[in-house]
């Protein structure tokens, strides 16, 4: 099955005269996700993952999206605090001990 997307002149035409009350949100939601530290190696570089059955709720516009942790590999819903999959701490830290020789 593949969506066609609405034309943006007739999408344009279609809201003239309403309020605009997405965009607004849209930022904070986005705030919201700036704002989140990994559970587990508390980085904060993210990579949005869309499950489709958690993805939109009933009541809110928005979609919820999980976090992937770009440093440790970890997976974590921000809304409750659920961790769905343990990272690996040995990709987030540099080794306390230095390597001398490499080869």
């Amino acid at each position: 099955m593949s969506l066609k997307p609405v034309d943006p002149r007739i999408t344009a035409k279609l809201l003239e005269g309403h309020q605009d009350v997405i965009s607004g949100l849209a930022a904070e939601r986005e705030k919201f996700y700036q704002h989140q530290s990994c559970p587990y190696c508390q980085g904060n570089s993210f990579r949005k993952i869309g499950d489709g059955r958690t993805l939109f709720r009933a009541g809110e516009p928005l979609p919820r999206y999980q976090l992937h942790c770009l440093d440790c590999g970890c997976e974590f819903d921000p809304f409750s605090g659920i961790v769905l999959t343990i990272g690996n701490l040995a990709k987030a830290f540099e080794p306390v001990v230095p390597l001398i020789n490499k080869d």
